[in-house]
């Protein structure tokens, strides 16, 4: 493999067309990786990380964009070509910004077009995003930080001063919102209703939004918070900011609250809150068994994500399973006990599946997340056991789309997952809704069909197991994915947590 690099001095390419293009010009042009950032110091860091680093990164300028392709000797310029290409075809500015005026270039240009904004998507990289929110809040705006990288100092900076104006900034790297009915980044077509949900970021507030769509209960507002805003260094204040929206909120007659473990202070200042709230407060934190505080102050718990939909659900329609593919269904027969495999786009699914999985597995368990029980791995690293994978990591999204975007790569892991000797299961999630590819399930069978191929036959007898996060409001629609799926012989069970729980029962043979 040779690596040849781009640059472009003093040129800006915002994330989400660098990411279509790193896909689009790895698929055209036959290249392993196509990695495009602008060449800040932490980016640089990750360049170095995926061995892409090269002397014309080093010598960049934090103004500039630069592509790093990797390909095989005869496949090098073709690619490089490529990229040229797509480049010079979307040239920078040249967009149309709303009623027909030029794209606006800075958060004060926007103001000037409508003054009645309300709300800032960013998503620069995390040393310009500092800026451009503070510069929103600055202007009256909402902010939601889509961009990670951020230091805690600036994200409590940055809070305080929103706070100060009874703003919120959810984030940073915060991936799903519904404000106002208004999806915003990666979130679903969920119907409205009583229940304003209040989660850390992505996939979990994702999850718990479309279980409750799918039982008849919709949402009032969805604010992603950002996966540090219960430490006790930022102290929740995204978080009381949307609690007291939602007192507020005529419509929102309960409030679900779910993300990380809150640092101590934090937590008991929750807790406080809620106590004197004045509507329902249902609460879930990944990996806490201990509610006590909490239960003592009138806070309904539940120990998963569809546990704890359900719980939320039963208080404005009668019970009622999810579906028949529950976590009753029967196992199929002959199974024989092996490794199970997790491929994951979700990191809040991904780690609650393992979680869930960890005391029902026998043996060694692997994961590049920090989970109880399991040794840490990165996405390089082969070994023997139970292997859990979040390839929405850093690792696997330097320079690339992130696996809802583009899951290549992912069905790429589902493979070596199929061929791997002693896996006798492996169980993949499916995060469908607004920004996600239109089509993962045939992209999975299609996976499946490479593995069968390679292994000759072999791979069929690994299981798959699945679970589709979204909505039949959703384009494509949940239930035609998991019909895609079943009908290439997956097993697609309700839920995330009811697909993990299911998945390890089949790894241990039934």
């Amino acid at each position: 493999m040779k690596i040849k690099t781009i640059v472009m001095p003093n040129s800006y390419r915002d994330s989400v067309f660098l990411m279509k293009l790193s896909g689009q010009a790895k698929e055209e042009g036959g290249a392993e990786t196509v990695s495009a950032m602008m060449a800040t110091i932490r980016n640089k860091e990750l360049f170095e990380a995926s061995g892409l680093m090269t002397p014309e990164i080093q010598a960049a300028n934090p103004n500039d964009l630069v592509i790093a392709v990797r390909a095989e000797e005869d496949r090098l310029e073709i690619a490089a070509a490529a990229v040229v290409r797509m480049l010079e075809e979307a040239p920078a500015g040249k967009q149309d910004g709303p009623r027909g005026n030029a794209a606006p270039r800075t958060i004060d240009g926007a103001m000037a077009i409508d003054p009645k904004l309300n709300i800032a998507l960013v998503s620069v990289a995390g040393d310009y995003a500092r800026y451009e929110a503070g510069r929103a809040v600055a202007n009256g705006l909402d902010v939601m930080l889509y961009s990670d990288n951020i230091s805690l100092a600036d994200e409590l900076a940055l809070k305080i001063m929103a706070s100060r104006k009874k703003l919120m900034v959810m984030g940073p790297d915060c991936g799903t919102a519904i404000v106002n009915k208004t999806p915003l980044a990666f979130a679903n077509r969920v119907r409205s209703g009583p229940v304003g949900v209040i989660g850390a970021s992505g996939t979990g507030l994702q999850e718990v939004c479309c279980l409750l769509d799918r039982m008849g209960v919709g949402i009032s507002q969805a604010y992603g918070t950002g996966g540090r805003d219960l430490k006790d260094e930022i102290g929740g204040l995204a978080t009381f900011t949307a609690l007291d929206r939602l007192a507020a909120d005529t419509d929102a007659k309960a409030v679900a609250i779910l993300g990380k473990p809150p640092g101590n202070a934090t937590r008991a200042k929750l807790v406080e809150r809620c106590r004197r709230f004045g509507k329902r407060v249902f609460v879930h934190y990944m990996g806490v068994s201990d509610y006590s505080a909490e239960e003592r102050a009138g806070m309904a718990t539940a120990g998963n994500l569809t546990d704890f939909s359900i719980m939320v659900a039963k208080h404005f329609v009668p019970p009622a399973a999810l579906d028949e593919t529950d976590g009753g269904r029967p196992l199929p027969a002959g199974l024989k006990p092996g490794f199970l495999h997790g491929i994951f786009g979700g990191g809040t699914l991904c780690r609650e599946a393992a979680e869930l999985a960890a005391s029902r597995l026998a043996g060694d368990k692997f994961s590049n997340l920090e989970v109880e029980g399991f040794t840490r791995i990165t996405g390089k690293d082969r070994v023997e056991g139970h292997v859990f994978l979040d390839l929405g990591e850093d690792e696997f999204t330097v320079g690339r789309p992130h696996p809802m975007m583009a899951p290549e790569l992912k069905m790429e892991r589902l493979v070596d997952a199929l061929r791997a000797p002693g896996v006798t299961v492996a169980l993949i999630d499916m995060v469908i809704g607004y920004g996600s590819h239109p089509d993962q399930a045939n992209m999975a069978v299609r996976a499946m069909e490479k593995a069968d191929k390679l292994s000759g036959g072999a791979s069929r007898k690994t299981l798959v197991v699945a679970s589709v996060c979204g909505t039949e409001g959703d384009a494509p629609s949940r239930s035609s994915q998991a019909a895609i799926l079943e009908e290439a012989g997956v097993a697609v069970l309700a839920s995330n947590a009811r697909a993990a729980t299911w998945a390890a029962r089949a790894a241990q043979g039934g």
